[in-house]
């Protein structure tokens, strides 16, 4: 219903009061202002009625709320007040001069607020009772030919103002009652929209933990895979020593086999060392001199650059400053890059490292390249992807982990390769 629109409003009802609490109060002193009009009661009348008028506004009020919302009384009992508001004009123009009063114009806003509140058929009844209000107020003041004709064309506009203003209400309720049923389709699609975007998140949050799940086990897969080589490896070495040592063989056979076991026991010292760093987030800056401790990496692969017959080219300066860096990440990434040249190399190469100091763009660079098979592009690809490579072989985790931890110290790691040149490796890190 329309009333149920502005009626049911309390802010709406506590406005309607006050527009008629101070237009009843302006109107009191507006007519006992001495000498303005004629007044037809004295000051003492003119205020108990005011008293009156503000009593049963208040009251109009107050019973508003216990009238139950969306029954017609609602509506009649609207209707009623403003009828009254009528009668509250009627009085004022009774008591300064008829139709001369300027409380004349009281009707045409109470029309057009009932035309608005309630709609058409209320706003006619309500012109048609100021029409009659007004008619027998002129009665007090005669109602001679002239008296009639001019209070005929005072009430015609009325009529005339309760009509389109009416119809202008109704057109207005009917567009706001669409746009209430399109704000419920909305809120109703909002709240599918919403159900549905729940679900997608749950139904990615399971997903995410069906990957996470997958890729763990990949993971495990991969590293017991990468562990059962070298543990199988010195088991083998282990048992070979048994025999040899039964059958008291030379001390030089001995070594051969110890090597392995050395060796083996290296890249299972070197996988743990990489799964340990992937949970490492801790940056421990101290001032480091880049040189030396790429020397003592390289002497820990001594044996196996001579094994492989691999050439070193070393271009560092030795006397080059300190800077401060990540010493344990830093040797972490270069075993891992060097550990890869050699495995590359096993039929001989040259292991080339240089280091630059740019003061001025407060970067080091270290180039390692190596003269091994080189990688296609597929296996470029699959560089940075642990336990992943671009042919048949799997490889480990090393140079993964090797970009992880200088992107994790602030820096990058560049890869140049060609297959049957070799492989260029360069870190750049801010100092």
């Amino acid at each position: 219903m329309k009333t149920e629109r502005f009626i049911s409003i309390e802010q709406t009802n506590l406005l309607i009061l006050v527009v008629r609490l101070i237009s009843v109060s302006g109107a009191i002193i507006w007519a006992i202002i001495p000498q303005l009009f004629v007044i037809n009661c004295n000051k003492i009348h003119l205020v108990f009625t005011y008293n009156l008028i503000i009593a049963a506004y208040t009251l109009f009020f107050i019973v508003r709320f216990f009238i139950p919302e969306g029954e017609n009384r609602a509506c009649n009992f609207c209707l009623a007040s403003f009828l009254f508001d009528d009668l509250v004009v009627s009085y004022f123009i009774y008591n300064t001069g008829g139709s001369t009063s300027p409380f004349y114009s009281g009707y045409f806003v109470v029309i057009t607020i009932t035309a608005f509140v309630l709609g058409t058929k209320p706003a006619v009844i309500t012109a048609v009772f100021g029409a009659i209000s007004f008619t027998v107020v002129q009665t007090y003041y005669g109602l001679g030919l002239y008296n009639a004709i001019e209070i005929f064309y005072r009430i015609i506009p009325f009529v005339i103002i309760a009509f389109p203003t009416g119809i202008l209400s109704n057109a207005l309720s009917k567009h706001m009652d669409k746009v209430n049923q399109l704000n419920e389709t909305l809120k109703d699609k909002n709240l599918e929209l919403e159900e549905s975007l729940n679900t997608i998140e749950n139904m990615q949050k399971q997903l995410l933990e069906r990957e996470k799940e997958k890729a763990v086990l990949e993971l495990t897969e991969n590293i017991a895979h990468r562990l059962r080589n070298p543990i199988m490896s010195i088991g083998g070495m282990a048992e070979i020593l048994d025999k040899k040592i039964d059958k008291i063989e030379s001390a030089r056979d001995l070594k051969k086999y110890a090597d392995y076991i050395k060796i083996e026991s290296r890249k299972l010292s070197s996988l743990s060392d990489n799964l340990l760093q992937m949970s490492d987030t801790n940056i421990d800056m101290k001032f480091v001199s880049i040189p030396q401790t790429i020397n003592r990496i390289l002497s820990r692969y001594t044996e196996l650059i001579k094994r492989y017959n691999i050439k070193l080219n070393i271009d560092m300066d030795f006397n080059m400053p300190p800077v401060r860096i990540d010493e344990k990440k830093l040797m972490l990434v270069i075993r891992n890059i060097v550990e890869n040249s050699i495995e590359n190399m096993k039929t001989g190469g040259v292991l080339s490292i240089s280091i630059k100091h740019l003061i001025k763009d407060r970067i080091v660079e270290i180039d390692i390249s190596d003269t091994g098979m080189g990688m296609t592009k597929a296996m470029l690809k699959n560089l940075f992807k642990p336990f992943e490579s671009g042919g048949d072989v799997k490889k480990g985790i090393g140079i993964p982990i090797a970009k992880h931890t200088v992107e994790m110290m602030g820096g990058s790691l560049e890869v140049k390769s060609e297959v049957g040149k070799g492989t260029s490796f360069k870190i750049i890190l801010p100092v």
